[in-house]
């Protein structure tokens, strides 16, 4: 089981980044800062919603570059959620309805996740008990590009730092 679902997830990853088009500075992608906006604008959108579905007690997140298989890079936006007790299966079930109500597409097609998508950015939401009783991660995520010039230095370079307005 666990080595399907690995499988699944690094074809998801390889064909997410395969897919993403020349450099965005030759015009096959948007600029590092057009990216990490609307990234970040969809995480102060999606990581609320999540939260409010959860009944969440506590939230913290952060956004950060990433590289997609080190042939390309996305902008992430990741959360750790502490919530009440429930059952995860009537959990992620208020999630996904969340999250689809605020105009998300469901995209899941892992058990234990709630996976969703807009545009180019897609959100998974999942329970984490290696993280704590209750906790929960988010995980918003750009489309993979490749930048060149300053923009990846920028990318390389980046690091960390605290979401405002989650």
């Amino acid at each position: 089981m666990r080595t399907t679902l690995l499988l699944l997830v690094l074809a998801t990853v390889m064909s997410a980044c395969s897919t993403s088009g020349g450099s965005a500075k030759e015009g096959g992608g948007e600029s590092v800062d057009a990216v990490e906006t609307a990234t970040t604008e969809r995480a102060q959108e999606a990581i609320p919603l999540v939260s409010e579905a959860l009944g969440a007690t506590a939230v913290k997140a952060q956004g950060q570059w990433q590289s997609c298989m080190a042939i390309s890079w996305r902008y992430e936006a990741f959360a750790t959620i502490t919530a009440g007790e429930g059952e995860t299966a009537a959990q992620l079930d208020q999630v996904r309805a969340a999250l689809v109500d605020a105009g998300y597409d469901d995209a899941t097609k892992v058990d234990g996740h709630v996976a969703v998508a807009q545009d180019d950015t897609t959100v998974d939401v999942q329970p984490s008990p290696a993280r704590g009783q209750g906790a929960w991660t988010v995980s918003v995520q750009s489309s993979c590009a490749d930048y060149d010039g300053d923009d990846l230095e920028r990318v390389e370079n980046d690091e960390g730092r605290p979401l405002e307005g989650v």
